[in-house]
């Protein structure tokens, strides 16, 4: 099969998963996500030991394991979870004596990138509201479609180099595809809503998917910077591919804080 065929195929069942928790939410959501950051905090540890750097990780487990959780049942002690697993990597590094101070500098930065921006993907659809639905899938549809235009338009018209230091395939003809398939992602996210009975304003989610398309884009430079640095292809192989988890979710996980903005603000 070819390779766009596996691509296809991995991402209708990635499609899949995403629609079983805009559908369900709650315990499938919580289960997902989880999943989700465990293998994320994993990936980020493998790569990081290219590079001789060995993050703590039973704080991070504790994180990704137990913040979806928290925030689903009992969200006023999410604080309390994020001070506990910060004072933990506090005392490993001062009581841990084979522990450098670039692996807490790590550990620290992966706290944030992706554990924090990945709890944002919990903020929607643990209520099950529609609107809720709504910003979920917004989340992924206008990072997603420009990712897709820019990998089929940059893959065939590409010719001029966007960063080739960073991400030598990346072209520019990619890039602006890419700011086409966002506003595309969310007038997509427009008549799904219609689903729901919703009727958020065509402009704020053509607005949302060009915002996306860019800040997505920029998330999955981000993440290039990494892989580059620590010279790897994908973050993991879990997705055929498609790479890993930080692969596929870093450009979403960093859109996500402002479509939470966005909709607290401004919509909901």
């Amino acid at each position: 099969m070819s390779e766009l065929g596996i691509r296809t195929i991995v991402a209708i069942g990635l499609l899949a998963i995403l629609a079983l928790i805009v559908i369900f939410g709650g315990w499938v959501q919580v289960i997902a996500l989880t999943a989700f950051s465990v293998v994320a905090v994993i990936e980020m540890s493998r790569m990081f030991k290219k590079k001789d750097v060995n993050i703590c990780l039973v704080p991070l487990f504790l994180m990704g394991g137990l913040q979806y959780l928290l925030l689903y049942l009992v969200p006023k002690y999410l604080p309390l979870l994020y001070v506990v697993c910060f004072l933990w990597i506090l005392f490993d590094r001062i009581l841990n004596k084979n522990r450098k101070t670039e692996d807490t500098v790590a550990t620290g930065f992966t706290m944030i990138y992706p554990l924090a921006l990945l709890l944002c993907f919990g903020f929607f659809g643990f209520d099950k509201t529609d609107v809720s639905r709504a910003a979920l899938l917004m989340v992924f549809a206008g990072p997603s479609m420009a990712d897709n235009n820019a990998y089929l338009f940059g893959m065939k018209f590409g010719k001029h180099k966007l960063c080739p230091a960073i991400s030598p395939k990346k072209t520019v003809e990619g890039f602006v595809a890419g700011l086409v398939g966002g506003p595309i992602g969310g007038l997509l996210v427009y008549f799904l809503q219609k689903l729901w009975g919703l009727d958020i304003h065509w402009a704020w989610l053509v607005g949302l998917g060009l915002v996306g398309a860019v800040v997505g884009q920029l998330g999955d430079l981000f993440a290039s910077t990494f892989k580059r640095w620590a010279g790897i292809k994908d973050f993991g192989s879990i997705f055929p591919k498609h790479g890993g988890v930080m692969d596929r979710l870093d450009s979403a996980m960093v859109f996500a804080p402002v479509v939470a903005a966005v909709f607290h603000y401004f919509i909901r």
